[in-house]
């Protein structure tokens, strides 16, 4: 979906004031023709994690230290229940904000996380967002042989298929560790990309076993994880660094492929105040001309067929 608002007077007049007090920096396209569909100016992609109830590791812990029960594991209730509010609150108040904003997004979910909530799955995808895999559960496989990950993987995506009808197009890793043998059985089992890359701020191709494969990009500097879990940084923040990376990457975009990830959790931007800074961040994309709202699996269809998408040997 594209902008239609145009700058303000005075915000032309700011970028003149700034254009002239900075010398220009020059930088030429690899080659010349539209980077995304309509000659849109920057791809801008949401993600959501669908995590409640995925086995993750931490969902247990063991007895206190020097009891007879420490070498034991227990239910870990904190982290457990603070999970599933992504489920049951988060998800639900990120699709309505989704749909007052007009956007459609990429959805990465667990493969026990689905089997769990069948019906949030459903719901995901009846709303027009895409149904990305994720493994079996929320845990490492790139150390796997290749017949244990595939099996791994394999049963993540058909957790998807039995709830939603839909055989995923992407992949979402832990950690974003994809292992030597996961690119090639993500393209044997019919995937065409993963967001398990943070070199560059466009997508590119890689071969596989099979043919091309895509690495699309997602930045774990605006992810919502760095600033409500890992740091606890105020919401003004977030917001500002989200506004940042936009400004730079559109302005970067009049002159080659640009593309913005804006990673979401469940559990966390679906939490009340959190909600709100993404609402205002994404309305205020909006109204910038030329960009492009876009699930994953569009952007990698368009990407895996322009002559323009970088090729990256091995």
């Amino acid at each position: 979906m594209h902008g239609t608002t145009s700058r303000t007077a005075l915000g032309r007049r700011s970028l003149l004031a700034a254009a002239l007090a900075t010398p220009a920096v020059r930088v030429r396209a690899r080659t010349a023709g539209p980077f995304w569909p309509g000659g849109a100016r920057l791809a801008l992609s949401v993600t959501m994690m669908m995590e409640a109830d995925g086995d993750q590791p931490e969902l247990t812990q063991p007895g206190p230290p020097g009891t007879p029960q420490a070498s034991q594991r227990f239910p870990n209730h904190p982290i457990a229940s603070m999970r599933r509010y992504g489920a049951i609150e988060g998800i639900p108040r990120l699709l309505d904000l989704f749909d007052r904003q007009g956007i459609r997004v990429s959805s990465f979910m667990i493969g026990a996380s689905i089997d769990a909530h069948p019906e949030v799955a459903r719901e995901v995808v009846r709303r027009g967002h895409e149904g990305g895999g994720r493994g079996r559960a929320h845990a490492p496989q790139f150390h796997l042989p290749r017949a244990e990950e595939t099996a791994f993987l394999r049963s993540g995506f058909e957790s998807l298929r039995r709830a939603t009808g839909v055989w995923p197009k992407g992949f979402n890793a832990r950690g974003l560790q994809y292992g030597p043998n996961t690119l090639s059985i993500l393209k044997e089992l019919g995937l065409t990309y993963s967001i398990d890359d943070r070199s560059r701020d466009e997508p590119f191709i890689v071969p596989v076993d099979g043919g091309d494969f895509l690495l699309s990009p997602y930045m774990t500097h605006v992810n919502d994880l760095q600033f409500f879990q890992n740091s606890l940084q105020p919401l003004e923040n977030y917001e500002r660094v989200l506004r940042q990376e936009f400004e730079t990457l559109y302005e970067e975009g009049a002159r080659r492929r640009r593309m913005m990830s804006m990673p979401l959790h469940d559990f966390i931007a679906g939490r009340p105040s959190v909600s709100r800074t993404v609402e205002a961040f994404i309305a205020w994309a909006k109204q910038k001309p030329g960009v492009w709202f876009a699930r994953r699996d569009e952007i990698a269809e368009w990407a895996l067929a322009s002559p323009l998408t970088p090729r990256v040997p091995g």
